[in-house]
């Protein structure tokens, strides 16, 4: 594929709101992995950056220990596809009740992501995630 602006892509799209989805049911841990690379992942959170699936399995039981009724809406998305990985800048908004404080809270947090498609099958897989500002969103909650 040559250089294309797959923001209008559905495959990708698509690709990023089912991540979103299954991030605010907090389906089990399983449903997530295969969108993810095991060697070589770079996922970075504010508080700890991930490297394999071990790791992504472990923040994920945290989070879902921390927080509740979480949500994820794509605000704005861009994806840039050339003959390899696939470039996505967003911006999503997460809301979710923080249960050891017992309130609810919103944040509109930018992102960066590299996708790479499996060779064998062309599925895609998350490679590089990186939150690269998450701001209080308080009309969003």
């Amino acid at each position: 594929m040559s250089d294309a602006n797959s923001g209008e892509n559905p495959e990708i799209r698509e690709f990023a709101q089912n991540w979103f989805d299954l991030l605010s049911r907090h389906d089990p841990v399983e449903d997530l992995l295969p969108l993810v690379v095991d060697e070589g992942l770079d996922m970075a959170f504010p508080e700890r950056t991930l490297r394999s699936h071990a790791d992504f399995r472990d923040w994920y039981t945290v989070v879902g220990e921390a927080f509740a009724d979480q949500s994820h809406t794509l605000e704005t998305f861009t994806a840039t596809e050339a003959d390899g990985p696939v470039d996505i800048e967003l911006t999503v908004i997460w809301a979710a009740k923080h249960l050891a404080e017992g309130h609810r809270a919103a944040f509109r947090v930018r992102q960066t992501w590299q996708l790479t498609r499996d060779p064998a099958t062309g599925v895609l897989r998350i490679a590089r995630y990186r939150v690269v500002t998450l701001t209080p969103a308080e009309d969003a909650g």
